[in-house]
């Protein structure tokens, strides 16, 4: 299998413009390497080092554009499917939303040195229905820092880089995918020890109901997300609200001679 150095060597600027463009769509593929690999031949000359920016900046504009349209179109919904893959779905939305409303400009200018988050903010932007032309501006600092530092690093480190990928060649490609076997086997084996060590006897409404009519000390935790919350007309008598983002501030203070019963959608 061809590595990261035969690529770059291979096809040049095509493959700067596509491993950019693939890891800002939401693949796991890291382009930062491949432009680090850039920044390293265009030290010797192999090609123009404002141009390899250029192109990289340009692959993650395309692919941050798609998202923004993606999110303005499908709504909320984009952003549930991203954070799928989080351990908590749930948290993961809600800290994202609060994260961009706090600091917008912030999260967009330094997203994609954050895996995982630069893939959610372009949606996000659309969502909240950001200025096209701002998220563009802000989204084009942001690209052309992150493709600027690796590709300086390259071009300050280029004989050491080069070298360095020559001597791993023909395993760069392996490694990459072990690396991403066993990430995804990691996040799949800890999502079911947390299941099996955290899970709890589920509870239908009626019981619960009767037994706090009977007086048992039982706690109920609303745990739905902002959206369900706020649609909804009612909640459970005595139940306290705790947003899925903050439940980690609150459960270290809550009882431990009652019962808790969590309300979640």
């Amino acid at each position: 299998m061809d590595d990261f150095a035969s690529l770059v060597a291979r096809y040049g600027l095509a493959a700067v413009f596509l491993f950019t463009f693939l890891e800002n769509v939401g693949l796991p593929i890291p382009a930062f390497p491949v432009l680090m690999l850039a920044g390293a031949y265009a030290s010797t000359r192999h090609t123009s080092m404002p141009l390899v920016v250029g192109v990289a900046v340009v692959g993650g504009l395309l692919a941050d554009g798609i998202w923004y349209f993606v999110g303005r179109w499908r709504g909320k919904r984009v952003l549930d499917h991203l954070c799928r893959i989080s351990f908590n779905p749930d948290a993961c939305l809600e800290r994202a939303v609060d994260g961009f409303h706090r600091r917008a400009s912030a999260t967009i200018l330094f997203a994609k040195f954050l895996p995982g988050v630069n893939t959610i903010i372009p949606p996000l932007a659309g969502v909240s229905a950001m200025p096209f032309l701002l998220f563009l501006l802000l989204d084009f600092a942001g690209a052309l820092l992150w493709a600027g530092a690796a590709v300086a690093l390259g071009f300050a480190f280029g004989e050491e880089v080069a070298k360095a990928a020559r001597g791993v060649q023909g395993m760069l490609g392996w490694l990459l995918l072990a690396g991403l076997a066993a990430t995804v086997a990691w996040r799949i084996a800890y999502r079911f020890w947390l299941v099996k060590r955290y899970s709890a006897r589920r509870l239908e409404p009626e019981e619960v109901h009767r037994r706090m009519r009977e007086g048992e000390e039982i706690l109920v935790l609303d745990l739905r997300r902002d959206d369900d919350y706020t649609a909804a007309d009612r909640m459970v008598a005595g139940a306290v609200r705790v947003r899925p983002a903050s439940f980690h501030r609150h459960a270290h203070h809550l009882p431990r001679d009652r019962e808790l019963v969590f309300y979640c959608t």
